[in-house]
């Protein structure tokens, strides 16, 4: 299980980075620059994807919150849009955005790490059964 869970990781990993590579040579963003305003979001999304499939591989073994983990995946798809909004509130609300980047392209990191999450949460419920 955790060859798998390493394999997984190195995966997400490597797909936000070569999606970040993508959409910053797409929207002309200077790559691995902090100039780029897509790359703290990226990081953000990745970590807390990260973080996310290290806390569940650990809430899996608990017998009693197997039958939960559902439930807690909602709660925190939620949490996490409430964090990436507030970090991120001067991109979404402030007048820095307006003139350097589309809000839309934040789009792309949140569904990446939904995407992500998804997977890895159908694999480890797949796997419990």
């Amino acid at each position: 299980m955790r060859g798998k869970g390493l394999l997984q990781t190195g995966v997400f990993t490597l797909s936000f980075l070569m999606v970040y590579l993508v959409h910053a040579y797409l929207i002309g963003c200077p790559y691995l620059s902090k100039d780029c305003m897509l790359l703290k979001p990226y990081l953000f999304l990745l970590s807390f994807v990260l973080v996310l499939i290290l806390v569940f591989h650990f809430l899996a073994q608990i017998k009693k919150l197997k039958d939960q983990l559902g439930f807690i995946y909602l709660a925190t798809l939620v949490l996490k849009l409430l964090l990436f909004v507030a970090v991120f509130q001067n991109y979404f609300f402030g007048d820095i955005a307006e003139a350097e980047i589309n809000k839309g392209h934040f789009l792309i990191p949140v569904f990446l790490g939904l995407g992500c999450e998804v997977f890895f949460l159908s694999q480890l419920l797949k796997r419990m059964e």
